[in-house]
């Protein structure tokens, strides 16, 4: 029987929340140097920050198990579109892919690699980390295992009688 693919770091939640918090690090770090030489506009710097620190707030969430933050879906909250994430999460891997490639023997930075292709495993897996996250903290605070009462009905029948 065939298994579905799953990456090198798929259930490892925490070191995919660091990984995201390196990218995010990694582009708030350099992005004002490429800005002065000129390889980017200040623009797509700030889009760029605001993607990977969504992506970051993101995983650090799902790695506690800490429901999902606020605004991370809407770029005029901070957060952002999930084509920007995959986008985002596409450049990121190719960049550290060829690290990887060019240096295989160096086992962080082939890890890294590893771990920034889950990060874009996740973006489009049809489980989401988020939904999984989201189930586990259901099941661990009972609202899962405790439903409501007939007698209380749904709040739309309530609403029409």
């Amino acid at each position: 029987m065939d298994r579905p693919y799953r990456p090198r770091w798929h259930d490892d939640y925490a070191l995919l929340a660091a990984v995201a918090a390196n990218l995010h690090a990694q582009r708030a770090t350099h992005y004002p140097r490429l800005i002065v030489e000129g390889r980017i506009t200040r623009p797509t710097a700030l889009d760029g920050l605001r993607v990977m620190r969504t992506i970051a707030r993101t995983w650090r969430a799902i790695a506690q198990l800490r429901p999902e933050p606020f605004g991370v879906h809407t770029p005029d909250e901070g957060g952002a579109w999930p084509f920007e994430r995959r986008h985002h999460l596409t450049v990121a891997a190719r960049a550290a892919r060829t690290r990887a490639d060019a240096n295989p023997g160096e086992f962080e930075i082939v890890g890294f690699a590893d771990a920034v292709d889950t990060l874009l495993w996740w973006e489009t897996a049809t489980m989401p980390a988020r939904l999984l996250a989201d189930i586990t903290i259901g099941l661990r605070n009972g609202s899962y295992l405790h439903p409501r009462p007939a007698s209380a009905g749904t709040p739309q029948l309530k609403e029409a009688a």
